[in-house]
């Protein structure tokens, strides 16, 4: 089973019901209430996306 990149993606802290909560390299990611958050439809369209895996191996 294909996990969601915005399960899976380097950016990603904790992924909400709506919001991705990201890191701050994130390049999608929007400040509410102070934290940095993407929405799960942002994560499926990024084009930076890297899987841990393979940020890992490097």
């Amino acid at each position: 089973m294909k996990k969601e990149k915005y399960k899976t993606c380097i950016h990603a802290e904790k992924v909400g019901q709506y919001a991705v909560y990201v890191t701050p390299g994130c390049p999608r990611a929007s400040k509410i209430k102070g934290r940095r958050v993407s929405s799960k439809d942002r994560c499926r369209e990024c084009r930076s996306w890297e899987d841990r895996g393979a940020a890992e191996q490097k």
